[in-house]
C-alpha cells in the first residue's frame, strides 16, 4: 500500500477574505465599486493577486480563509 503525504497548499494558492475598516466582508462588485456584507459566510475568497485594488482602500486587511 502507497502511503500519500499531503502537503500544505502551497501560498501562491491561498485564499483570503478581504474586510473593510467596519468589520464588514467583501462580497463582490456592483456598479465598479466593492460591495461589503456584515454577513461573513457571504465572504468571496480571493487570491492574492486578485486583493490589490480592494487593499487601496484605507483600513481593509486580509484574513487567511484557512485561519476563518
Amino acid at each position: 500500500m502507497i502511503k500519500r503525504t499531503y502537503k500544505k497548499t502551497p501560498p501562491f494558492l491561498e485564499r483570503y477574505i478581504v474586510v473593510n475598516q467596519d468589520g464588514g466582508v467583501f462580497v463582490g462588485l456592483r456598479g465598479g465599486y466593492p460591495q461589503y456584507s456584515s454577513n461573513w459566510s457571504e465572504a468571496k475568497p480571493l487570491f492574492i493577486e486578485n486583493t490589490s485594488y480592494l487593499l487601496k482602500e484605507k483600513g481593509t486587511e486580509l484574513i487567511k480563509e484557512s485561519e476563518l
